[in-house]
């Protein structure tokens, strides 16, 4: 099996930061955790490939939504011209590195260029392991027996660390594991990577995640933290957790074939099942929810079919898979 790591860059920073600004040592030492941290992670298997992944400044989303991640404000306290200046002179060194491929390509996020990476790497039959805290990437977390990968999530941290898998990963694993014992060519790669996974799941909480259900329950409740508000508010309410799930158990009890988002048929049926569950006639009403699920899908879902034209060929033009 060939085996990607990604890490989400500015997660690894932000979250080193703040260790560091607790134990008042953020001046001092924070080049010198991003080393370690990096080192950490690259040796934890023997990786095909290592993508190291950085946030543009600017946000292709806020051209479609203004507030997108308007309610997000900086920590004042910290020296933030210090700390970018050392994430790129840490930046620099680890491009030396063999096998390290660090992408920041200009109004592209990371969760932009992560999917796409994920995506293209899984038609060639490379399985990843993304390095991140956002749940927004959990969308990407599937698994695929006749093409032979699947994707992870690692929420690195000190404690309580996380390993997010796709739901009814045991069929993977158990695919590859009669695989790997049936043809003695693959059985050493193969093995290789299975017992990496048991070690993780032995020292870390395990998630199972439906990415369809994730996915439809952020497109319909929105996201709080990146500013994104829900489909249908009503009394400055929008629809929470409880009733996304509940909308979308609702939608799976009528429609029960996999979801495909792209399609006119998804906006349509949830549009009938939001109508139905909330008790919305007004037909202004109805055409702002179907417009407000348009808007939603193309800010959340991690589709290069949704970035900006502009976008798409620069990452196609600067990613090499």
């Amino acid at each position: 099996m060939k085996i990607n790591l990604i890490i989400d860059g500015n997660y690894l920073l932000n979250r080193d930061v703040f260790i560091l600004f607790e134990t008042k040592t953020l001046y001092s030492e924070l080049l010198l955790l991003l080393k370690r941290d990096f080192e950490i992670l690259s040796k934890m298997y023997n990786y095909d490939n290592i993508y190291f992944i950085s946030d543009s400044k600017v946000r292709w989303r806020k051209q479609i939504y203004q507030d997108y991640k308007s309610n997000r404000k900086p920590n004042e306290i910290i020296d933030w011209n210090f700390v970018y200046e050392q994430f790129n002179i840490f930046k620099e060194e680890i491009c030396q590195k063999k096998n390290i491929k660090h992408y920041e390509i200009h109004s592209a996020e990371g969760d932009d260029l992560i999917a796409y990476i994920v995506n293209n790497s899984n038609k060639k039959g490379y399985s990843n392991v993304i390095m991140c805290s956002d749940s927004d990437l959990h969308q990407l977390l599937k698994f695929n027996i006749s093409e032979q990968f699947i994707n992870l999530a690692y929420n690195y941290k000190y404690s309580d660390e996380r390993l997010y898998l796709p739901v009814n990963y045991n069929v993977f694993i158990y695919e590859m594991s009669k695989k790997s014992m049936n043809t003695l060519f693959d059985m050493n790669e193969d093995n290789d990577f299975l017992e990496f996974i048991y070690s993780m799941k032995k020292r870390m909480k395990i998630v199972e995640i439906s990415n369809e259900e994730l996915l439809f329950c952020k497109i319909i409740t929105g996201d709080k933290n990146d500013g994104i508000p829900s489909v249908y508010i009503k009394n400055d309410r929008g629809i929470g957790k409880t009733g996304g799930l509940s909308i979308y158990n609702l939608y799976k009890e009528i429609y029960k074939d996999q979801i495909n988002f792209e399609s006119d048929d998804f906006i349509n049926n949830s549009l009938e099942i939001i109508s139905y569950n909330k008790k919305i006639n007004e037909i202004d009403t109805i055409n702002d929810v179907r417009n407000n699920i348009i808007r939603n899908r193309q800010l959340i879902m991690l589709n290069e079919n949704y970035l900006p034209d502009y976008l798409l060929e620069n990452i196609k033009n600067n990613i090499n898979i």
